[in-house]
């Protein structure tokens, strides 16, 4: 405390201090995710995946789907889709995405991959520039509807180029995520069907039932690093996704931020402190 003695007391002083610690706690966090991410992703390898995996994994597999989806333009049968959209000549535009939960089959063994705060790097599937008179399907405009950017330009009818990225059913994909064993179980009800006129006046119970718990084998985000799933087309550059170092440097700016403002608070108070004893 002593690098603060030059300094007075002052109402912009205890500002300044106050403001430091405010604006310090969010770096201190952005760094430590980052530094998070960059360690995890450091020691990364691309290996089989394994029925008890547990932690950073990166996995090689095929996309199979859990319910129905086509892709808006190119209709093919897909996990999830992204629609880049802007304007002809014009920077303006929009994203409009849908993705869905998916299973990624890796030989014998296969997990669930989660789109929550996923990224997804699909290969272009489709593209389309629509005229200011052209016709536009029914569910495509719908979606197109969806987003301020791209309403803003159709209202000012300008033609609309559109780029599709989907993650087709099917394809091979290299997954970066952590993976989670998730506790399921299965449940049967019961019902009781009356007598009819065709199984000699007996009424007839189901009863209820329980499977067994199994465990589901989920490929999630990491809360720590504030990330969701990677999905890559093809083998990705560990390099590339890192953070920068720059922004680990945040750790210990926010840190010192924080604690510059502490002791500078603290000198302040201490003579008031002092007075009660």
């Amino acid at each position: 405390m002593a690098l603060f003695d030059p300094l007075p007391v002052t109402a912009l002083g205890l500002l300044v201090a106050t403001s430091a610690v405010v604006a310090g706690a969010p770096l201190i966090v952005a760094g430590r995710r980052a530094l998070r991410l960059r360690l995890a992703l450091g020691s990364l390898e691309e290996t089989p995946l394994e029925a008890d995996a547990s932690g950073w994994v990166m996995v090689r597999g095929k996309v199979a789907l859990l319910s129905p989806l086509f892709a808006p333009l190119s209709g093919k049968r897909c996990a999830g889709y992204e629609l880049a959209v802007c304007g002809e000549r014009s920077r303006v535009g929009g994203l409009v995405l849908e993705r869905r939960p998916f299973r990624l089959e890796c030989g014998e063994q296969s997990a669930f991959v989660s789109p929550d705060r996923a990224q997804w790097r699909a290969p272009v599937t489709a593209e389309r520039t629509l005229g200011v008179a052209d016709a536009i399907p029914e569910r495509l405009a719908e979606l197109l509807e969806t987003n301020a950017e791209i309403r803003w330009l159709r209202d000012r009818r300008v033609p609309l180029r559109i780029v599709e990225r989907a993650l087709e059913a099917g394809s091979e994909s290299v997954v970066i995520a952590v993976a989670r064993a998730e506790r399921s179980t299965e449940r049967q009800e019961s019902a009781e069907l009356a007598a009819t006129g065709t199984d000699d006046g007996v009424a007839t119970t189901l009863t209820s039932g329980e499977a067994a718990a199994t465990n589901e084998l989920w490929l999630v985000g990491d809360e720590g690093a504030d990330t969701g799933p990677r999905v890559f087309a093809g083998r990705p550059d560990l390099r590339e996704l890192k953070p920068p170092l720059w922004r680990v440097s945040l750790l210990g700016f926010g840190s010192a931020l924080v604690v510059s403002g502490l002791l500078y608070l603290g000198r302040a108070a201490g003579p008031l402190v002092q007075g009660r004893f």
